[in-house]
């Protein structure tokens, strides 16, 4: 059976992401933007960043990933998600 994690279901804010690595919101829209970092878009204009969309751009820009991003148990021992 695959392990679940609360965290799977969270969603990052723009600031989260700009307090996370270390630089503005406008950067973070620059980003989202520019098709870097993945968000949807709420109607009411705001964007959300899904858990594993926000780490898999940490590891394509090679940004340290924080242990509070929620990895599995598997996923820190070198196995799979």
């Amino acid at each position: 059976m695959k392990q679940k994690t609360k965290c799977k279901e969270k969603h990052f804010t723009v600031n989260d992401i700009a307090e996370y690595c270390l630089v503005s919101r406008v950067t973070v829209r620059r980003w989202i933007k520019d098709s870097k970092l993945f968000a949807i878009r709420l109607p009411s204009g705001h964007h959300r960043i899904n858990i594993g969309d926000f780490r898999d751009f940490l590891k394509r820009y090679n940004m340290p990933i924080r242990e509070e991003l929620c990895e599995s148990e598997s996923e820190k021992k070198g196995g799979e998600k």
